[in-house]
C-alpha cells in the first residue's frame, strides 16, 4: 500500500505539473508562500504550521508551479497513508485496502488537493490525528498519548477549524466503553498538555499582536442565519456529491460477508466520520459565517469505511474495483493532462488561467531595478497581484497585502521607509492606486504598462497596470 500511495502521488504530481503549466499560481498558494517565507508565529487569518511547511519547502525547491504540485501531492499522499493506518484501527485485509483506495476516487485527494492552503493541510493531519487518538483511547500508553497531543497541537496550529476535530475526539471518547478508564488515566491530560504546549507560542502571539485572525473572523462572521444555513447546507451537499462515485461503487458491489465490526467500533466509526459534519454546520450557524465544501476537504478519511460497514459489500470484489478505479482515474487524468493544459491556456475561465500575474511581477521587478540598485524588500498591489509578485519576483520581497500593517506584522512605516516599496495596481483599481500614492516620494518612479498572459500561442485579455517603485529614503 505504501508503494501504491507513492505511485498515486507521483502520477498526480505529474498531472498537475503538465495541466497547470500555463496557469499562474493560485492566490491561496502564493499566500502560503508569502506567509511561510516570514516564519511568523501567526498570520492575518490563520495559525502558522501549514505556512511554515510551505516556507521550508521553498527554501529547498524553486518557486514554480511544479514544486507546488509535488508539495501538494506529498500532503495528499501522507493523508492517504494516514487513512490506511486509521482504517487499520477498525478492519484488516480487503476492507482496509478498499476503504483506502476509494478515497483516491474522491476529488479531495486528487483534483482538489493541488490548492495547498489552510484547508488542504487537513488531508494529512486529520487521519493521523484520529489514528493517534484511537491509540491513546484504547492503549493509554505514553507514546500514544504524546502522539495524540502532538498531532492535535499541529492541527490547532494550522487552522482554528481543528477545534471541530478536538470536539469530535472528545465526543467519541465520552461515548466509548473505554471512557471511564481513559479519563481516570493520565493519557487525556498528557495529550492536552502537549497540545497546549505546542499551541502556546501562537497563543502568546495572539495576545501580543491584537489577534489578527480573530479580527478577520469578526469581519467574515455575523451573516444572517438564513444565509449561513444556506452555505452550510450547500457545503455538506457539495462534499457529499464529491464522494458519490466512491460510495456508488460500494453500493454496486454484491453483498458479502457479515460486518466484522462490533457495536463499540461501529459506534466509534460513525461518530468519527459524521460528527465533524454536524459540528461544522453548527459552528457556521453559531458564528453566522459561510463555510464551503473546500473547508471540509480533510474530514472524510473514514467515509468509505463507514459506507462499507453499512452496506457490507463483498470485500474482495470491492477491493479489485476500488484499485482498478483509482488506477484508471489517475492514469486517465495524466493522459489527458496535455489537453487540459491547452484548454486552460485557450479557454480557461479561472482568474489564474488568464491574469498576467507572473508578467506583472517581472515587469514591476524590472521597473524597480531601473529605479534603484537597492534590493527589493516590500511589494503591495491589487488583489492576487501582490502575493503573486512575492512568489514570482527574483528579488524575494515580503508582501504588504492591502497596505495593512496590522495584517502584515513584518511590515512597519520605518521598515518601508528604510527599504522602499514596489506597487502593482490594476489601473481600474482606484483603491490600490490611492493607497500607493500615500507611499510615494519625490524619488518614486511610476510607469503605466499593458500586459497579457500568453501560453501555447494564446494571448489572453490585456490588463492595464500602474506600477510604482519607491526606493529607500
Amino acid at each position: 500500500m505504501v508503494l501504491r500511495i507513492a505511485a498515486f502521488a507521483a502520477v498526480w504530481s505529474l498531472y498537475f505539473m503538465v495541466s497547470e503549466y500555463p496557469a499562474a499560481v493560485h492566490n491561496d498558494m502564493a499566500e502560503a508562500y508569502a506567509w511561510g517565507a516570514e516564519f511568523q508565529l501567526g498570520y492575518n487569518q490563520h495559525p502558522p504550521f501549514w505556512a511554515w511547511l510551505c516556507g521550508a519547502w521553498f527554501l529547498i525547491f524553486p518557486r514554480a508551479n511544479w514544486a507546488f504540485a509535488v508539495l501538494s501531492m506529498i500532503n495528499a499522499g501522507v493523508g492517504l497513508a494516514g487513512a490506511w493506518a486509521l482504517n487499520g484501527r477498525f478492519v484488516e485485509g480487503d476492507r482496509r485496502i478498499a476503504a483506502t483506495a476509494l478515497l483516491a476516487l474522491t476529488p479531495f485527494y486528487s483534483f482538489l488537493a493541488y490548492k495547498y492552503n489552510a484547508n488542504s493541510i487537513f488531508l494529512s493531519l486529520w487521519p493521523w490525528t484520529l489514528y493517534a487518538f484511537l491509540g491513546a483511547l484504547r492503549g493509554r500508553g505514553l507514546a500514544a498519548s504524546l502522539g495524540f497531543g502532538a498531532m492535535m497541537g499541529l492541527a490547532l496550529n494550522s487552522k482554528y477549524f481543528a477545534l471541530t476535530l478536538a470536539a469530535t475526539c472528545l465526543i467519541a471518547a465520552l461515548s466509548s466503553r473505554e471512557r471511564a478508564r481513559y479519563f481516570r488515566s493520565a493519557s487525556p491530560y498528557l495529550s492536552v498538555a502537549v497540545a497546549l504546549a505546542l499551541l502556546a507560542p501562537h497563543l502568546y502571539w495572539l495576545v501580543t499582536t491584537g489577534a489578527p485572525p480573530l479580527r478577520y473572523l469578526s469581519r467574515v462572521s455575523g451573516q444572517g442565519f438564513g444565509e449561513a444555513g444556506f452555505f452550510a447546507a450547500s457545503a455538506l451537499l457539495g462534499a457529499g456529491l464529491q464522494q458519490i462515485f466512491a460510495v456508488g461503487l460500494v453500493a454496486a458491489a454484491p453483498r458479502g460477508e457479515p460486518d466484522p465490526l462490533d457495536a463499540e467500533r461501529r459506534r466509534l466509526l460513525a461518530l468519527l466520520a459524521l460528527a465533524p459534519l454536524a459540528l461544522s454546520a453548527l459552528a457556521a450557524l453559531l458564528l453566522r459565517t459561510k463555510i464551503s465544501s473546500n473547508m471540509l476537504i480533510g474530514v472524510f478519511p473514514l467515509s468509505p469505511l463507514l459506507a462499507i460497514a453499512w452496506l457490507r459489500p463483498d470485500p474482495a470484489r470491492l477491493r479489485r474495483w476500488a484499485l482498478a478505479g483509482a488506477t484508471m482515474l489517475s492514469l486517465g487524468a495524466l493522459a489527458l493532462s496535455p489537453l487540459i493544459a491547452v484548454g486552460k491556456a485557450w479557454w480557461g475561465r479561472d482568474s489564474e488561467d488568464g491574469e498576467p500575474r507572473k508578467e506583472a511581477a517581472l515587469a514591476a521587478t524590472d521597473l524597480w531595478r531601473r529605479t534603484t540598485t537597492a534590493p527589493m524588500r516590500f511589494v503591495a498591489g491589487s488583489f492576487r497581484y501582490d502575493n503573486a509578485a512575492v512568489f514570482y519576483s527574483p528579488g524575494r520581497p515580503s508582501a504588504f497585502v492591502n497596505f495593512d500593517y496590522f495584517g502584515n506584522r513584518w511590515a512597519s512605516p520605518d521598515k518601508l521607509a528604510a527599504r522602499g516599496l514596489l506597487t502593482i495596481c490594476v489601473k481600474e483599481d482606484a483603491t490600490c492606486r490611492a493607497e500607493a500614492l500615500k507611499y510615494e516620494t519625490p524619488a518614486t518612479k511610476r510607469e503605466a504598462v499593458t500586459l497579457a498572459h500568453m501560453a501555447f500561442g494564446r494571448s489572453r485579455n490585456p490588463v492595464d497596470f500602474v506600477l510604482s517603485a519607491t526606493p529607500p529614503r
